[in-house]
């Protein structure tokens, strides 16, 4: 089960001290999180990772769901076994990766249909395929899809935005909870 508590507060500026416990690490917060985008972070072993300190890291679905693919990530017994990374992990949902990597694109009420950047195959991504390719990936943090705005943005697109995002979260959660069998 993970975890927050604040330990201290700073009244002046409301910077806060705390502790995320997750299954695999305890992770003193704020920190700094190095991103493993396909897996690895670039030029350091997680020995390297661990002998400066690092407590947490952040992988791309986006990047993982292309190659080598959740599925062989998940037959490996996961992301922290697939790394050899032992303290704590999240994972994005990949739709920056989606909106960004890709001039095609369509991004809908229902996700986010694109080509890879690796090969131009088509993919689409929702916050229901985003939550099961994570559950493969098995983090102990998982993000939930979000619509990228894109600055400047107009107020009405801005909201359109927000909008998909908060309904991609509130979907997102329902797949969750089938998974962990949670009310």
């Amino acid at each position: 089960m993970t975890s927050f508590r604040v330990i201290k507060n700073d009244r002046k500026t409301h910077a806060r001290y705390g502790r995320l416990k997750t299954k695999h690490y305890e992770v003193q917060t704020p920190n700094f999180m190095p991103v493993a985008t396909q897996a690895t972070v670039k030029t350091q072993s997680p020995a390297d990772l661990k002998k400066i300190g690092v407590q947490i890291l952040i992988s791309n679905t986006y990047h993982l769901m292309l190659r080598p693919s959740s599925a062989v990530i998940k037959d490996m017994g996961g992301l922290h076994r697939f790394m050899n990374w032992d303290r704590a992990i999240i994972t994005d949902s990949g739709g920056f990766q989606a909106y960004s990597l890709t001039d095609l694109k369509k991004i809908t009420d229902d996700g986010i249909d694109f080509s890879s950047h690796l090969d131009g195959s088509r993919h689409y991504l929702t916050p229901e395929t985003a939550v099961q390719i994570q559950e493969e990936l098995k983090p102990d943090i998982a993000m939930c899809l979000d619509v990228f705005s894109a600055y400047p943005m107009e107020f009405l697109q801005a909201r359109i935005a927000v909008e998909r995002t908060v309904n991609w979260a509130k979907r997102s959660l329902q797949v969750k909870k089938k998974y962990h069998y949670l009310p």
